[in-house]
């Protein structure tokens, strides 16, 4: 009974061994019928698409023009210091005392004159006094364009990481072969160590095709250089990037000497602290303190559940007096000297040696 009942085990296995050895080898042939088209229009699109799409975002510019509509009241006081002519616009009656001399007849002292300062006669003077203003309601009316470049924003470095992650990808998919007479070709050059899947191609040159609308068309300002002060401060961290063994490949200058992109930014976050720079300039929790500066404490904002219409300006709700103030525990910044980053590279790295 038991070596019945093995026996038949044993059979079953080795025809179930058989079935998917054959379903297999069919799958393998099929697969092989279709491995450049599953190449050339699924894979490579699919990771092509993300990276190119990613080198897009960075490349990208933010042009949009801000209608300001609003009306300030004004409560101040005006100082007023200057000279100016001003015109008459009726005439003036004068009427003086004088002491006049007469040729000939004597002096007439005390002597009673009428004049009148004629219609538009210009008169020199000068002004020297404060001005009150009092519950002034200026009407404002502009439209604000602002260019941002991605590029220039710390969005660059997280688009910059992400196009790292898909850059090897898509640069080798684009570089594989696209039929069998391709793949004869391939291989032999990967038996000769001639292969190189990072090589330029293509797709390298333009990876993201361009935009629907322009960019600065019209803008006047964009030879005005930043102000100085306003200036960001390069800390000199650098995207982490994605496969580990393909990124020496991309940036090689990131791993002489053994470096790794980790251990550079391990440095660089020392040196912005020492040089007083608050961490969260640059670790992205600036975004978090959405605050008004009062006495230079960081108070928290309201939020209010049904704001007014902001006519396309977004303005700061009025501080709580109620919250607990946040000390900004931050050292004052000790005027660090800019680092200069290296030319953009348009998308692409293209692999050392």
């Amino acid at each position: 009974m038991l070596r019945a009942i093995g026996l038949f085990f044993w059979r079953f296995m080795v025809i179930f061994s058989f079935i998917v050895n054959i379903v297999l080898v069919v799958v393998l042939l099929v697969a092989g019928l279709f491995i450049f088209h599953i190449k050339s229009q699924i894979a490579q699109p699919l990771v092509a698409g993300l990276h190119s799409s990613f080198v897009g975002l960075d490349n990208a510019t933010i042009d949009w023009t801000i209608p300001v509509r609003d009306t300030i009241t004004l409560n101040t006081v005006i100082p007023l210091n200057t000279c100016t002519t001003v015109t008459l616009n009726d005439d003036v009656p004068l009427v003086v005392t004088a002491n006049i001399v007469l040729p000939g007849v004597g002096n007439l002292n005390n002597a009673r004159v009428n004049l009148s300062l004629p219609n538009g006669l210009p008169l020199p003077i000068c002004l020297n006094l404060d001005v009150p203003v009092t519950n002034l309601e200026v009407p404002v009316s502009l439209d604000v364009r602002a260019v941002i470049p991605l590029r220039e924003t710390q969005l660059h470095d997280v688009a910059q990481n992400l196009r790292l992650l898909f850059e090897p990808l898509a640069v080798g998919l684009t570089n594989l072969p696209d039929d069998f007479n391709e793949a004869v070709t391939f291989i032999g050059d990967v038996l000769a160590g001639r292969a190189n899947l990072l090589k330029e191609n293509e797709y390298t040159l333009q990876p993201w095709p361009g935009y629907s609308m322009t960019a600065g068309y019209g803008y006047e300002l964009i030879n005005i250089p930043m102000p100085e002060s306003s200036r960001p401060i390069y800390t000199g961290i650098v995207p982490v990037g994605g496969i580990p063994f393909l990124d020496d490949d991309i940036r090689p200058e990131l791993y002489i000497d053994g470096n790794t992109p980790q251990q550079i930014n391990q440095r660089a976050q020392q040196n912005m602290a020492a040089q007083n720079i608050p961490a969260h300039h640059y670790n992205g929790e600036i975004g978090a303190i959405i605050a008004t500066v009062n006495g230079g404490q960081f108070v928290p904002q309201t939020i209010t559940t049904n704001p007014p219409s902001d006519n396309g300006i977004i303005t700061n709700p009025p501080p709580d007096v109620n919250a607990t103030p946040h000390v900004s525990p931050d050292l004052p910044i000790g005027g660090p000297v800019p680092t200069p980053t290296p030319n953009p590279d348009q998308g692409i790295i293209p692999p050392g040696g």
